[in-house]
């Protein structure tokens, strides 16, 4: 006699079915049981399908989900800082972070935003092709997704200690940093949501944030602490790169941001 096993997976439920037949008697039975299958044979098929599919559909998933590439959080959301320059391109228009972007490309993920050849850019991290990168200007700066390509590194430098000196802003957040002996001393002022916020915005006032402290600087980067407040920043030649513990000051205040320098040395 004769014995076979079928298990099929039910995909509609997720239970395990087992069927036996056996010659003779039953091998009408079993022409009904692998008729009654076909449904779910086809069910698991298209499974098979989507696996097959599902590491295009991972990858594309994984840069919406993991691509948060924009201002406000560039400092805290990224790593491993550095500068470089845009090469070999007229136009490079820095891409969003949304709506399943930077993974969508050009033109669907473009910003109003782009940099040319020879302007320089401070980096953060990278997300299959493209790296996040920030633009300073004068008002601020913008920040969004570029084709790594399209990048030179620049050569990191190690800063002396009076390259730390000077003023350094972001918007209304400030700080001041001057070499004390062998150690950089920091004080520092921020706000949310801005120094003279409206009185519809805030009818008593901004929130305030304050640091002042000593350290002494580790290569390019420095971690000034008082209290429970840490402040770290990364020297990038004339820009600043500052985040912090978000236990520096009132609710919602940050020093984040990238500084650009005010005062003299």
């Amino acid at each position: 006699m004769l014995e076979a096993d079928w298990t099929v997976c039910e995909a509609a439920t997720g239970r395990e079915m087992q069927f036996v037949a056996e010659g003779g008697a039953n091998h009408r039975q079993e022409r009904t049981i692998l008729s009654s299958s076909l449904p779910v044979a086809a069910a698991v098929s298209k499974i098979f399908l989507l696996a097959l599919l599902l590491p295009v559909s991972v990858l594309a998933s994984d840069l919406a989900d993991d691509g948060s590439c924009r201002n406000g959080a560039f400092p805290s959301a990224q790593s491993d800082f550095a500068v470089a320059k845009v090469v070999g391109t007229q136009r490079l228009y820095l891409l969003g972070d949304m709506d399943g972007c930077p993974a969508k490309g050009e033109p669907a993920c473009r910003q109003r935003s782009y940099v040319v050849s020879g302007d320089t850019v401070v980096t953060g991290r990278d997300l299959g092709p493209y790296r996040c990168a920030f633009f300073p200007n004068k008002v601020g700066g913008s920040a969004g997704w570029v084709e790594r390509s399209k990048l030179q590194p620049v050569v990191r430098v190690t800063p002396t200690l009076q390259g730390w000196a000077g003023d350094w802003k972001d918007g209304d957040n400030g700080l001041s940093i001057s070499v004390r002996g062998s150690q950089l001393h920091v004080e520092g002022d921020a706000y949310w949501p801005s120094a003279n916020p409206t009185p519809e915005q805030r009818p008593y006032g901004p929130n305030l944030g304050q640091v002042e402290a000593q350290a002494t600087p580790r290569g390019s980067q420095v971690d000034f602490v008082e209290d429970s407040c840490t402040v770290h920043a990364q020297l990038l030649g004339d820009v600043l790169v500052v985040s912090d513990n978000s236990e520096c000051g009132g609710m919602n205040v940050r020093f984040d941001g990238v500084y650009r320098r005010t005062g003299a040395r």
